[in-house]
C-alpha cells in the first residue's frame, strides 16, 4: 500500500480551487510551496475518509512551472469568480472580494513529491 499518491495537475487554477472549495466546511487547506533547481512546486494535501481500500492515504495534488522572478514574494493564492469569469493571482496580501489562500513555505521539497 503507497504512503501517499500524488497528482500533477494542469494549473495553479486547479490548486486554488480545490483549496478553496474546503473553506465551506471550514477546512483551511493552505498550498504549499518550494523552489528545486529551475522549478516552483505548489500543492495542498488531501485525505479522503471514503476512499475504499485507499482510505486516510494522503493524495497530495501538485503543479509545478518555471517561476517568475518575484514569485517569492508572494503570499496568497487569490481567487475570484464573478460574471466575467475565473481569475487566479499571486499576491503580497489578501484582497476584499477575493477568496485568500496561505503560501507556505517549505526550505525543501519533501521526498513525496516527484
Amino acid at each position: 500500500m503507497p504512503k501517499t499518491f500524488t497528482v500533477e495537475v494542469d494549473s495553479l487554477s486547479d490548486i486554488a480551487r480545490l483549496a478553496t472549495s474546503m473553506a465551506s466546511y471550514a477546512i483551511v487547506m493552505p498550498i504549499y510551496r518550494c523552489f528545486e533547481s529551475d522549478l516552483v512546486y505548489y500543492f495542498i494535501q488531501t485525505t479522503y475518509r471514503d476512499y475504499y481500500k485507499y482510505y486516510g492515504i494522503p493524495i497530495i495534488y501538485y503543479f509545478r512551472s518555471k517561476p517568475t522572478e518575484d514569485e517569492q514574494r508572494y503570499k496568497y493564492v487569490l481567487l475570484k469568480v464573478d460574471e466575467s469569469g475565473e481569475k487566479v493571482e499571486l499576491s503580497d496580501r489578501s484582497r476584499p472580494g477575493w477568496a485568500a489562500v496561505p503560501i507556505i513555505n517549505l526550505k525543501s521539497k519533501p521526498p513525496f513529491m516527484p
